[in-house]
């Protein structure tokens, strides 16, 4: 039975708890949490100049793991709980900096993710293209190696967005709050209260990361977030397939963080000549920061555009045409702002 009220009333109880947990530990002697103080100030990806505490995923991990036991009849939330605990202390080791080699990291999380979509079937059915949707539908090693690698790029371009205090948190906010309308739309309450639940923990975070930063995301806060946004986005689409809710739709949420991690693979293997895994100066959000020079309005500036577009996306969710559209729309317009804001800088 639905009972709103009572979900309301046990998710206040997840957020509160996760406020006071936030509060309590950043308030703790910062020698006793050294190893997961973001010190390192020389490096491309730091803004900041005191150091601060990299324990985002630390509280992701707590509010599902606080949720698991609320919520304790919610098979879905079970099943994040049990997809999050390899997820998570795989990349709580690199925040405190015992996994450092890039192609690793990479090739402990392919195998991580792989097993999860193995036995919690996260496998993507269709992507609107018929030769590439047989060999997903015919063929069960492809499909999980396609939906692996989907899921992967997802978590990395997470990861890569994760520059700036608010950027990736505000960013997930949206996309999620775009999922729960899709899935309230459409009946799927169990999702429904899935994306309003993590929605609340990202808000809980938000309050101590933007737009001052108390804490960082870190590396496994950025995995978690990554994560949880390819399970709804699969798991949604998945019950709305029969609905006409099309791969396209479900593409353009997360065409930014996907295009993030192509651009810049591209970018570096074939214009700079690089480690395309190793991090740089040149993310969309950085030139965009060197041009402003505050880190809140190239924030702010980002996430509006892509909110307005993220509300086209779903104002046309049933007309595949237009969302092809507003595809390739997002590609275009994302390397002609980052050519503008690299020439002005």
């Amino acid at each position: 039975m639905f009972k709103f009220e009572e979900y309301l009333y046990l998710a206040l109880i997840a957020f509160l708890s996760n406020i006071f947990l936030i509060f309590l530990i950043i308030n703790t002697k910062k020698k006793i949490l050294y190893n997961l103080l973001d010190y390192e100030f020389s490096k491309v990806q730091s803004f900041h100049e005191k150091p601060v505490l990299k324990i985002g995923g630390v509280f992701i991990f707590f509010f599902i793991t606080l949720s698991y036991f609320i919520f304790s009849d919610s098979l879905l939330l079970k099943h994040i709980f049990y997809m999050t605990i390899p997820i998570f202390f795989f990349s709580i080791l690199e925040d405190i900096k015992i996994i450092i080699s890039p192609a690793i990291r990479l090739g402990l999380l392919f195998i991580i993710i792989f097993f999860c979509v193995k036995f919690f079937d996260l496998k993507i059915y269709s992507v609107q293209f018929y030769n590439l949707d047989n060999f997903l539908k015919n063929s069960h090693i492809f499909s999980l190696i396609f939906s692996t690698i989907c899921i992967v790029l997802i978590i990395i371009g997470s990861n890569f967005i994760d520059g700036f205090n608010g950027l990736l948190g505000i960013h997930s906010s949206i996309i999620i709050f775009i999922l729960s309308i899709i899935n309230f739309y459409f009946g799927n309450f169990d999702l429904f209260f899935l994306s309003i639940l993590f929605l609340i923990c990202l808000i809980s975070f938000l309050i101590f990361n933007f737009p001052k930063a108390k804490i960082f995301l870190g590396n496994s806060g950025a995995y978690l977030i990554g994560f949880i946004l390819a399970v709804l986005v699969i798991l949604t689409s998945q019950k709305t397939q029969y609905h006409k809710v099309y791969p396209f739709f479900f593409a353009c949420l997360l065409n930014y963080i996907f295009f993030e991690v192509f651009f810049s693979f591209c970018r570096k293997i074939f214009y700079e000549k690089k480690n395309p895994l190793y991090p740089d100066k040149n993310h969309l959000h950085m030139l965009v920061f060197a041009y402003f020079k505050t880190h809140i309005k190239t924030t702010l500036l980002i996430n509006f555009f892509y909110f307005i577009y993220m509300i086209l996306v779903l104002f046309f969710f049933k007309y595949p045409g237009f969302l092809k559209v507003l595809f390739i729309l997002q590609m275009f317009l994302y390397i002609n702002f980052y050519l503008f804001f690299l020439k002005k800088n």
